[in-house]
């Protein structure tokens, strides 16, 4: 089986790798936030663990919702009827009540059996991301019992690249301007990736092998949701491009994203800049101002950019900036100015 590693792209081309290959594991636990890698997981093993002419009779699928873990362990435990082995299949496993108590199949495990649980937890923001409980038996036993696979997504600075990755699996060469650009549109959702180089191949000329920012531009729905995460992120690195791009997606949906919410995720994140400043000048150590602040480790090289684009007199400028917009989005002194229109001004200033 394949090596078990926190890289969820090599894990995933390793255990797809061996699948392809016709290594089975008695048990599949594929779940997290990437549903590509699940799915695409899903159904190679589907499609190499029995041949076609055996899947009516030796291959069961079951959706969360629909059943219960009894169910499963009991056609998990069956017999093959006409077939050398049976899969079954438990797709949607979120909707499923109590999973853990699948646990008890592992006390006893058919060697003719091939079971894949599918947990996808969502990767909405806005949502619960209720995941697999990795303190459970079920989990531990899980582990020991076949393959384990948890699905990360991937962070939005390689994004890039494997975009390049997989447009050359495909055949294809992308440019990385235009790989960038891709990236900038699809966030970090992977399915939005291969549903748009499907898009492509349909429209591109026969023989037309490499994939220019223009294709991208050309082809591509350019829309996609943006957060006021994404803007602070923005005005830390100034990138100008993207922060009127942002502002634009906000101003077309005003009541979504009221400026005084943006504003208010503007307003802590400078706060917390100016605190990072003052707290560099105390001395204090760098590892005990991250954790003083909150601040995720994995963030901290935005913060370094953020830092030295903003010293402290002119993240002192911005707050006054953002307090000085933010009464007039309040108040009679905006005039006839939208919020979109409040907030590209400001944005102008900050990165003045």
């Amino acid at each position: 089986m394949a090596k078990q590693t926190t890289d969820t792209t090599a894990q995933f081309n390793a255990l797809l790798a061996d699948v392809k290959a016709g290594n089975i594991a008695p048990f599949y636990l594929l779940f997290g936030k990437e549903h590509y890698f699940i799915d695409a997981l899903c159904a190679a093993i589907m499609e190499k663990a029995l041949p076609p002419e055996e899947r009516d009779f030796g291959q069961v699928v079951y959706y969360g919702a629909d059943v219960t873990a009894n169910q499963v362990v009991s056609a998990a435990r069956q017999f093959p009827m006409m077939v050398s082995r049976q899969v079954v299949v438990v797709k949607e496993a979120q909707m499923m009540r109590k999973l853990e108590d699948m646990a008890v199949y592992f006390e006893a495990m058919m060697p003719t059996t091939v079971l894949v649980i599918c947990y996808k937890t969502p990767n909405d923001p806005a949502k619960s991301s209720k995941s697999v409980d990795k303190r459970t038996s079920f989990y531990k036993q899980a582990c020991k019992a076949g393959v384990v696979f948890e699905s990360n997504q991937i962070a939005d600075y390689k994004m890039a690249g494997w975009i390049e990755s997989y447009f050359s699996s495909r055949g294809l060469r992308i440019a990385p301007d235009a790989a960038s650009l891709l990236a900038e549109y699809v966030g970090v959702d992977i399915q939005k990736v291969v549903l748009e180089v499907d898009k492509l191949l349909k429209v591109m000329p026969e023989g037309q092998t490499s994939v220019s920012a223009s294709d991208i531009e050309e082809n591509v729905g350019m829309s996609r949701d943006y957060t006021a995460f994404e803007l602070t992120k923005a005005l830390s690195l100034k990138d100008a491009p993207r922060c009127f791009r942002i502002a634009a997606f906000f101003a077309q949906s005003e009541k979504r994203f009221p400026i005084q919410m943006t504003m208010a995720a503007l307003s802590s994140h400078f706060l917390k800049l100016l605190r990072f400043h003052a707290l560099l000048q105390a001395k204090v150590e760098r590892s005990e101002i991250l954790s003083q602040l909150g601040i995720n480790p994995y963030f901290a090289r935005e913060y370094d950019t953020a830092l030295r684009n903003y010293p402290m007199r002119r993240t002192m400028k911005v707050i006054s900036i953002l307090r000085e917009y933010d009464y007039r989005s309040k108040s009679n002194a905006r005039g006839n100015a939208s919020d979109g229109e409040l907030l590209t001004e400001l944005i102008s200033k900050i990165l003045a």
